[in-house]
């Protein structure tokens, strides 16, 4: 008999704001008229930070569809991590707040006096959290584990003939979007998207550096162990607070991996996050030792899907148990609250699997654009080629975004859940240290988005008509520091909460 094993939704996520259900109906707007906001806009476009700079600001009622403000709002730009949102958004709407990723453990052959005479499978369907203690315990990698052991030994069986295989073929094997850059594939924010990704396809190199500066950092072990991974290090020993300045350079599914620049002096142990360079052949490794451990034996070294033939992974299977992740509501909190790339791009596969039926991400950058046409979104100069914002190709114009905002905000059963993962001004997140005595503290709500020189908001905020509006705020190529812009920026946002 199968076992189905439903994880409690842990996370505890602070929300102060005001939750409201608005009507459906869709208001045409007019023309863009001046607005005291837009004289701020107009003197803003002189700041000296924004001569070789492009930047778009726009915010939109979602009710009545007026326009509050609007600057260069037809300009398309790099979202940086405010395209999370899109992401959330149309996975919410697509898919439902409760929407659950299902993990299938299953056998083939038969299972006789103990043995059993076939294979063991792990089939996966994009799950962001499977193996991750983030959003709680009961979801960690050793729970995971010992659910698969006690119902494997409860099926009678204490000897496997065959090996455990990973089948992440619910997706494509393309574990990176094409339009990734080198330098971020092998750090832990480029860990990508597999049909079985685990522990958020992460690991940790502990280094000891060195007792001066430029002295060699010497590597003491990684965490969790990943079977076959081998570290060309080159890090040394940087100045005392200096932090993380390790670049892991290394591609999709090659063990190989190059470690250069620094950590910081003065301390005994420094951790740094690199992304798994084959999550799905990890997790058949991982759970094979674990199996060994507990005294089961197993004839054959571990594998993937990719490892097989057709007519191996076509054949009959027979299930095992059923793992369930968190509910959609409380995984794309997470996405945006944290801004995770991994739940991002496994969130953005999952809706070219389930719209197009290909778990690629051109299938997921047509579908989710298809997706806002039909809505009535003027996708003109949007591209997007990943889930997540870290390809420096994608381009959405803030108009669009507030757009999508508006569409999420009048559907109640879709604007509760986003917001539950949206910082608060002076309150939560990468907003508590912002708008502090102003207007906007604990009202504003909005995700943000850097990426080299691009710098980006999008949210909602309650103007003083207790009007809720959308807003999308991205500036690209602007001089000076991500400190400096962001005041800028934080003033202007408060003026859409100053409004009337």
């Amino acid at each position: 008999m199968a076992i189905r094993f439903k994880p409690e939704p842990f996370i505890a996520i602070l929300l102060l704001g005001i939750i409201s259900a608005f009507s459906c109906k869709t208001i045409a707007t007019g023309e863009v008229v001046q607005t005291p906001l837009e004289n701020i806009l107009n003197n803003f476009a002189t700041d000296e930070s924004l001569r070789s700079a492009s930047w778009g600001f726009y915010a939109v009622d979602v009710r009545t569809g007026e326009i509050i403000g609007a600057y260069n709002q037809h300009l398309a730009l790099m979202p940086a991590s405010t395209l999370k949102m899109v992401t959330t958004i149309t996975a919410l709407s697509a898919l439902g707040a409760d929407y659950r990723f299902e993990t299938l453990l299953q056998h083939s052959g038969s299972i006789e006096n103990g043995i059993l005479k076939g294979d063991l499978f792990v089939r996966g369907s994009g799950d962001p959290t499977l193996g991750s203690k983030t959003l709680g315990d009961s979801l960690s990698l050793e729970n995971l584990f010992n659910f698969w052991i006690h119902t494997i030994s409860r099926a009678g069986i204490n000897q496997i003939e065959g090996r455990v295989v990973a089948d992440g073929s619910w997706f494509d094997d393309h574990l990176i979007p094409p339009k990734w850059l080198w330098e971020d594939m092998g750090n832990y924010y480029g860990a990508g998207a597999h049909a079985l990704t685990v522990n958020e396809n992460l690991y940790s190199v502990f280094f000891r550096p060195g007792r001066r500066e430029d002295a060699p950092a010497m590597v003491l072990r990684t965490e969790p162990f990943v079977p076959g991974m081998v570290l060309d290090n080159q890090v040394r020993t940087g100045p005392r607070g200096s932090g993380d300045r390790v670049n892991i350079f290394g591609a999709p599914y090659s063990n190989n991996r190059w470690l250069t620049g620094t950590v910081p002096l003065g301390v005994s142990s420094f951790e740094v996050k690199g992304s798994l360079p084959d999550p799905g052949l990890f997790l058949a490794a991982t759970l094979t030792n674990s199996l060994i451990t507990k005294g089961i034996k197993i004839n054959n070294e571990p594998t993937t899907h990719q490892n097989l033939a057709n007519a191996e992974i076509e054949k009959e299977r027979k299930l095992l148990a059923t793992w369930y992740s968190p509910t959609l509501d409380i995984i794309a909190a997470r996405t945006n609250f944290n801004s995770v790339n991994t739940y991002a791009e496994n969130l953005f596969k999952t809706l070219g699997k389930k719209l197009a039926g290909e778990g690629s991400f051109q299938a997921s950058s047509k579908s989710v654009t298809r997706f806002w046409e039909e809505k009535g979104i003027d996708v003109r100069g949007l591209m997007i080629h990943d889930g997540s914002g870290l390809s420096p190709f994608n381009n959405v114009t803030t108009e669009q975004m507030a757009l999508i905002l508006k569409a999420a905000a009048n559907d109640t059963n879709l604007y509760r859940p986003l917001v539950k993962g949206l910082p608060v001004a002076a309150r939560t997140g990468n907003l508590a240290g912002m708008f502090a005595n102003t207007p906007s503290a604990g009202v504003l709500m909005a995700k943000s988005g850097s990426l080299g020189n691009v710098r980006g908001y999008a949210g909602y905020t309650i103007n003083r008509s207790e009007k809720l509006i959308a807003f999308a705020f991205i500036i690209n190529n602007f001089e000076g520091t991500h400190p400096e812009i962001r005041r800028k920026m934080e003033g202007i946002m408060n003026e859409i909460t100053r409004t009337k």
